[in-house]
């Protein structure tokens, strides 16, 4: 139980420190992706350095991911779209992270997930992310 609650806290850190990371650069002029989006409580954050994507809820109430997408346009390229599964809720304060299939496997924690069909990009696309 201790080592799901550190790597819990890990995830937790990382999600935090990119929003800081975010707050702290002005990344509307910057050739990086790195990129947040509110879809209501929950902020999604694109992370350029280790493509990932991170989803967290910023609420004080859980809010249920199931059945809603997640879009992803990465340059001018043809959307993809990831449907959550019916059962998947995001707990308050706690965060999800989407990774491609080639991700770096000593970055997940145990409630990341895997997008098969994501995409890798590279530092300076555009990548354009939506929550519906």
């Amino acid at each position: 139980m201790k080592q799901i609650n550190q790597e819990e806290q890990q995830q937790r850190e990382k999600c935090q420190n990119v929003k800081e990371q975010l707050e702290t650069n002005n990344t509307e002029n910057s050739s990086s992706s790195d990129s947040q989006e509110t879809s209501g409580d929950i902020e999604v954050v694109v992370v350029d350095t280790y493509k990932f994507i991170c989803l967290r809820n910023e609420s004080d109430q859980d809010k249920p991911l199931g059945g809603r997408q997640l879009k992803v346009q990465i340059n001018d390229s043809e959307p993809i779209t990831y449907t959550f599964d019916p059962s998947m809720e995001l707990k308050t304060g706690k965060s999800v992270t989407l990774y491609g299939p080639d991700y770096d496997e000593s970055f997940a924690g145990p409630a990341d997930l895997v997008w098969e069909d994501l995409k890798s990009w590279k530092s300076g696309d555009r990548v354009q992310v939506s929550l519906q």
